[in-house]
């Protein structure tokens, strides 16, 4: 059975047939039932007209905690990308102080443009956070991981774990 079934059978009154039927007749969504109203759905066959009013009530309330929800998990990710950034830059000046002599010559411009990066394509994924909610809760909590602990770590670790961290995030930022 398709998902978007499956999804449909969360109103009341609407089992297998009938989301069959709903979705076949184009209304595959809780927001496309709730704008086809008591009229659209009565063209459905099988479907009780004493629980019209009902799905069509529940299938806004659910279209609109879902679009609320999602604005709500965008913003945490917004939170969660604005500290990686800070994460960043604490690990930038970390590096500089501990690693003053070495940063001065070819490894700290390489780092240098490694941090450059990975703070570019955070700026991306902070743009496409609204169309990737699920893929871009995943891919920060991979780089929060690769990001964990470099502080403290010696130079070439660092370059490689704000590597691997941009890399986890390219699935986001296109």
């Amino acid at each position: 059975m398709p998902p978007v079934m499956k999804e449909l059978q969360k109103l009341k009154g609407v089992g297998e047939v009938l989301s069959r039927r709903f979705v076949e007749a184009g209304y595959d969504t809780f927001a496309k039932i709730a704008a086809a109203g008591e009229e659209g759905l009565r063209k459905i066959p099988g479907v009780n007209p004493r629980m019209l009013a009902s799905i069509v009530a529940e299938a806004a309330a659910l279209s609109g905690d879902m679009a609320k929800s999602k604005d709500q998990k965008t913003a945490q990710l917004k939170l969660r990308v604005a500290s990686l950034k800070e994460q960043v830059q604490g690990i930038a000046l970390s590096v500089r102080d501990r690693f003053r002599d070495e940063v001065a010559g070819k490894a700290g411009r390489k780092l240098e443009k490694e941090i450059l990066k990975l703070i570019g394509t955070l700026e991306k994924v902070e743009g496409r956070l609204e169309t990737r909610v699920k893929r871009a809760g995943k891919g920060l909590i991979k780089a929060e991981k690769k990001l964990a602990g470099l502080t403290m770590a010696n130079l070439k670790k660092v370059g490689n774990g704000l590597q691997k961290a941009r890399k986890s995030l390219k699935t986001i930022g296109g």
